[in-house]
């Protein structure tokens, strides 16, 4: 996006080279940096704008130690921060001024982390740290372009919503109306159903089954508010049928384009909150409870940690008061025990609708 600026830091070559290459798309100024060594001798700080992405790549600027990322960071000037958190990031105290800076002084349009971490190393700095909400996982390669891409634009232009920004172009998802409970199971069938014809082995098929299922319960008992922002059929069983108004029927749709399935489900009322969804993620990884303990007083809880335990990336647009989308990736290469080894994305985006054109996030308390 022209007139922004982006930092990318990270002590791979091959990652700056990637990530640059793929941020430039967005049209913003990049600079990558490296921390405490030289890996192409003294250069100057790499800029492009996207008009001169085709021009020779600098060497990127090589920082002494954590204080001079400190300082570039205070004083750059820069619309979004994107930070390697690997070891020796997340062992090393000095760290927590790089991120007691950016809670102090946030950049305008966030805070991004990548990592090869697993998803319990991670969550506890999620909710200790607010102000972050993107991780991205790196497997093997050095970074995913299409994500990497998808996650700056979504953060430097606040367009959020929309299966289709995680597929290949031209991908159109198909779509469902959810308003009745007893069509649950003939709705999670269309899903599976799509992904048998794809070709997908039957644990794949499962996992479908299982994100598909958890996201309809949840638009549908969890999601609806009254018209005083209450929760309107949380305490209804789930054997209990619910067919939801007009006003309140959600969308599910789903798609894939040769790399990734996506599902996704958009409820028409903004309720899920950033606390919830950590909070119950740290709850289940972190520090695990019992299934039935948790299932008892957790509503969408239990069924977020069930969605994040069946993909590869887990990302969650809202606009609060308005509308929520869970949209859940499966990366369709990755072997079965892979997938069950390789770390998650995670992304929380939130919309300030007062403020369009903007940053479309703000700080949670719904």
């Amino acid at each position: 996006m022209k007139g922004r600026r982006i930092l990318f830091q990270d002590p791979d070559p091959k990652t700056l080279r990637a990530a640059e290459r793929a941020l430039v798309a967005t049209g913003a100024e990049v600079d990558v940096v490296q921390v405490g060594q030289a890996l192409h001798g003294a250069g100057g700080m790499s800029r492009f704008a996207f008009a001169r992405a085709a021009r020779a790549v600098a060497a990127p600027s090589v920082l002494a130690d954590i204080a001079a990322l400190v300082r570039r960071i205070a004083e750059g000037g820069y619309d979004l921060v994107m930070l390697n958190f690997d070891p020796p990031v997340r062992a090393d105290p000095r760290w927590n001024e790089v991120f007691d800076l950016l809670a102090a002084r946030p950049p305008p349009c966030g805070v991004v982390l990548h990592a090869t971490a697993a998803s319990e190393d991670y969550l506890p700095l999620l909710a200790e740290r607010p102000f972050v909400r993107n991780l991205i996982a790196k497997n093997a390669e050095p970074l995913d372009a299409e994500e990497l891409i998808a996650t700056a634009s979504k953060l430097l232009r606040g367009d959020l919503f929309g299966l289709d920004k995680y597929l290949l172009w031209g991908v159109e998802p198909l779509r469902i109306a959810v308003r009745d409970s007893r069509a649950k199971l003939a709705h999670v069938g269309q899903v599976a159903s799509f992904a048998e014809r794809l070709g997908c082995p039957a644990r794949t098929v499962a996992l479908v089954e299982s994100i598909a299922d958890e996201l309809i319960t949840n638009a549908i008992y969890n999601a609806p508010r009254d018209a005083a922002g209450r929760p309107k059929y949380a305490g209804v069983p789930r054997r209990q049928s619910v067919v939801l108004d007009d006003g309140e029927a959600a969308e599910l749709a789903f798609a894939c384009d040769g790399h990734f399935l996506g599902i996704a489900l958009v409820d028409p009322f903004g309720a899920l909150t950033q606390d919830t969804i950590v909070a119950y993620l740290n709850r289940c990884l972190v520090r695990p409870e019992p299934l039935a303990a948790s299932h008892a007083s957790s509503g969408a809880g239990i069924g977020l940690y069930r969605i994040f335990q069946s993909l590869s990336k887990f990302v969650v647009n809202v606009d609060p008061g308005r509308r929520t989308e869970v949209i859940a990736l499966i990366d369709l290469r990755l072997t079965m025990k892979r997938f069950r080894q390789a770390p998650k994305s995670f992304h929380i985006f939130v919309a300030e609708s007062d403020r369009p054109g903007r940053r479309a996030e703000v700080a949670l308390g719904l």
